[in-house]
């Protein structure tokens, strides 16, 4: 056997354990899974109907070098966000930074409670054919899309559908965020490196 599919097993262990833990405690409010070789979100998690702070971004460290990531042996690559995300009606930040999304499910819109909506550095998201969706979400205090495949218009018309919103377009900005959160929150939970989110319950 070779090391690829000694993988697999660990992998497959890995999903079937965070489902029994979900599934056992529907309290759970914080959850990390960020570098965790996801290339997409286990179903479990859309039954968290108490869950807050969902992590599956990856971890960027930001200077020194600009925008490099941890290890590619622990990276996520969630290509997508299953409609399911509707009913984590609770949510309140969502952090899928670094990933390879391709689009957005238009079940954002349903959930009223997200502030900060984390989206930054994947590369391949066309923030153009988003703005239906994002452009909605008016009740967002914070949305980071540094890194994304964008233009100018398209962040124009970003930040006049959402005036109220913290649009965080590049790594200068991204940088002064973190720190002016840093010092705000203890633990922090909105800044790119979410690596501090725990996985706790009540």
């Amino acid at each position: 056997m070779n090391a690829m599919n000694k993988k697999i097993p660990i992998y497959i262990s890995f999903l079937l354990l965070i489902g029994c833990v979900f599934r056992s405690n529907s309290t759970v409010k914080v959850v990390n899974l960020s570098n965790r070789k996801l290339a997409a979100i286990p179903d479990s998690i859309y039954s968290l109907e108490k869950l807050e702070y969902l992590n599956l971004g990856n971890s960027i460290t930001v200077y020194p070098p600009l925008s490099a990531l941890t290890s590619e042996d622990n990276l996520n690559q969630i290509t997508q966000i299953s409609e399911k995300i509707s009913q984590l009606h609770q949510l309140k930040v969502l952090n899928v930074c670094a990933n390879d999304l391709r689009s957005l499910p238009k079940g954002l819109l349903e959930l009223r409670m997200l502030d900060t909506l984390d989206i930054s550095h994947n590369k391949n998201l066309q923030i153009a054919n988003e703005l239906e969706i994002l452009s909605k979400m008016t009740w967002l205090k914070c949305l980071n899309i540094t890194g994304t495949n964008t233009d100018q218009n398209s962040i124009d018309e970003i930040k006049n559908s959402l005036s109220t919103t913290k649009i965080i377009v590049n790594l200068d900005e991204m940088i002064d965020h973190a720190m002016i959160d840093s010092i705000i929150n203890s633990p922090n939970l909105l800044q790119s490196d979410s690596s501090r989110i725990k996985m706790e319950a009540n």
